[in-house]
């Protein structure tokens, strides 16, 4: 009996160990996405399109904005929608693809015009239709990674993976993409060509890994159960408003949102604004790909040891607020390190800072995942979907609030986008502010980050525990 029983748990476990892939091969296609054309959008605008500062600033904020949007809707309808022979699968296609697309014609649309300055609202309208149709596609990632991972430390280990996979992107992309634009513009190509054959080369790569994405999650146990109606929201008896009535007083979720929004506002700085730091303020954009390459790659490093912290502070709470405090300390060191005369400097210790920012996102997703365990424990509804669209929100407005803060920084300092493809001095002003945006306030964000975390998040993993074995109970009762 013991032998059968054994031969059919292995096919079993094997097939767990399978659906537990979903979330990292996605999170590796958007690393790409990411990593390329979120990160450089911006100096797309402002480098080939020569678009003013502030119109870039302000065509990127719309479509972050847009994400207040979609995000809760489209997790609304994943939880609420599914189809003939399918429930996820399907919105990962729509968001890979489909963004995808318009990115690669955002990207090569300077190659076919004459004067790429004039296109600033095909272009907004472009990035905001990519914004809408993206959507699902991170939707659907974060609540399939929600029910894959049950426990604060398998949900902090598959986030972990998730970030390894996004930061190994951005090493590569990081490393690579300088090195290709020089390549192809010494070649004799055109900037405007290169930018479009490097955008039409990642976006495939991202689409192929999506791909597989769409192979795993059609053949998971976790799809077939949603087709079958299995586990999913009690749609007549719990309606909507109320679930997302009890998102806004979900302490758990508040507060998750907060330090993740605040967290990605500097992450942002870094990474989004590398390359204004690298050729405005270093002036120095041969070491742009070392610090790009070593950014992400530090991060990677600092998820890696995830069990490590994980085993002496034994709570995700707790393991979150310190890795901020680290950083806290760290940036505060920056400020008198970073300058144009020490460029080596300056990516040790904005490094040595991404090492423990890899650690604090693999710490806070999960953090989201409990107080979505909560909600479900609240309402009775298991709305994962759109509990789990609060963490994809966080991202969005931290990236929003990201590039307002930067845009207005640089616009305040005098930033001038033709002058300074005309070759000028850049301005001392222009350069103050990019010092401060990777030193100082990084580290009052850190700051306010650890006080919520210690202070104001209620949940621990020991009470997640209990609320999870009361719902499976009163489950249990119900059948």
């Amino acid at each position: 009996m013991s032998d059968i029983s054994t031969a059919t748990a292995a096919p079993e476990k094997a097939k767990s160990n399978r659906d537990r892939l979903i979330y990292p091969t996605q999170q590796v296609g958007n690393g790409i996405m990411q990593a390329f054309f979120s990160t450089y959008l911006s100096n797309l605008m402002t480098a080939v399109y020569v678009f003013p500062v502030t119109v870039a600033g302000v065509v990127e904020s719309l479509s972050q904005a847009i994400g207040w949007i979609t995000g809760p809707v489209s997790g609304a309808l994943i939880d609420r929608i599914t189809f003939k022979k399918a429930k996820y699968w399907p919105w990962i296609v729509i968001g890979s693809i489909g963004g995808a697309i318009c990115y690669i014609i955002v990207f090569s649309l300077p190659v076919f015009v004459a004067d790429p300055t004039k296109l600033v609202i095909p272009v907004a309208i472009i990035i905001l239709l990519q914004r809408i149709l993206a959507g699902p596609g991170t939707a659907v990632g974060n609540t399939l990674y929600a029910q894959l991972a049950r426990d604060g430390k398998l949900r902090a280990y598959l986030a972990m993976w998730g970030k390894v996979g996004r930061d190994g992107m951005k090493v590569v992309v990081g490393f690579i993409f300088p090195l290709m634009l020089a390549s192809f513009i010494a070649s004799g190509m055109p900037e405007v060509n290169a930018w479009a054959l490097i955008a039409v080369i990642l976006a495939g790569a991202s689409i192929v890994l999506q791909a597989v994405t769409v192979y795993l999650t059609k053949n998971s146990q976790l799809e077939k159960d949603a087709v079958a109606g299995k586990g999913m929201a009690r749609r007549k008896s719990i309606p909507l408003t109320k679930t997302v009535a009890t998102i806004f007083t979900n302490r758990a979720l508040l507060s998750a949102f907060l330090c993740q929004t605040l967290s990605k506002v500097f992450y942002f700085y870094h990474v989004m604004g590398g390359m204004y730091l690298w050729r405005y303020y270093m002036e120095n954009m041969t070491m742009m790909s070392i610090y790009m390459t070593l950014l992400s790659l530090a991060a990677i490093v600092g998820a890696m040891l995830v069990p490590v912290v994980f085993k002496i502070f034994k709570d995700t709470k707790i393991c979150a607020a310190m890795t901020y405090i680290a950083q806290a300390i760290i940036y505060a060191i920056s400020y008198f390190v970073v300058s144009q005369s020490n460029p080596v400097g300056s990516i040790v210790v904005i490094c040595c800072a991404s090492f423990f920012n890899g650690m604090s996102d693999s710490f806070l997703q999960p953090l989201f995942a409990h107080g979505a365990d909560y909600s479900a424990w609240k309402t009775g509804s298991k709305d994962y979907g759109l509990n789990m669209a609060v963490f994809a929100l966080s991202v969005t407005t931290g990236s929003l609030l990201s590039t307002i803060t930067r845009t207005a920084a640089l616009a305040r300092g005098g930033f001038d986008s033709r002058a300074l493809a005309s070759g000028a001095a850049v301005p001392a002003t222009v350069k103050a502010a990019i010092h401060n945006l990777n030193t100082l306030y990084p580290l009052i964000l850190c700051v306010v980050i650890a006080l919520i975390l210690f202070f104001v998040y209620p949940l621990n993993d020991k009470k997640v525990a209990e609320i999870q074995k009361e719902m499976a109970e009163r489950e249990a009762a119900k059948s």
